[in-house]
């Protein structure tokens, strides 16, 4: 089974699904906008990312693919990393 899940709901948006250690995490970008950058004196370009959160999942949420073969449960978590500040 390959190490990341290709789903085309997700194509455009800078989001992914990747095996981390043993479990499947679907990582969420959050960049910045023009806006963002008249907003924030820490941002220095568009595109840049804000903010990435990190969620653990058994199943893709766009598709419904069964990602993980384990009968075991998964324990809700998720990391949040805020780049917006220095």
């Amino acid at each position: 089974m390959s190490d990341n899940h290709k789903c085309e709901s997700m194509a455009l948006a800078e989001a992914w699904i990747e095996k981390s250690g043993r479990y499947w995490v679907l990582n969420i970008n959050s960049v910045a906008t023009e806006q963002d950058l008249e907003d924030n004196h820490y941002l220095e370009e568009i595109g840049q990312t804000i903010r990435q959160v990190t969620i653990q999942i058994k199943f893709c949420p766009y598709c419904g693919f069964k990602l993980s073969k384990s009968r075991n449960n998964v324990i809700p978590g998720f990391e949040l990393h805020d780049f917006s500040k220095w």
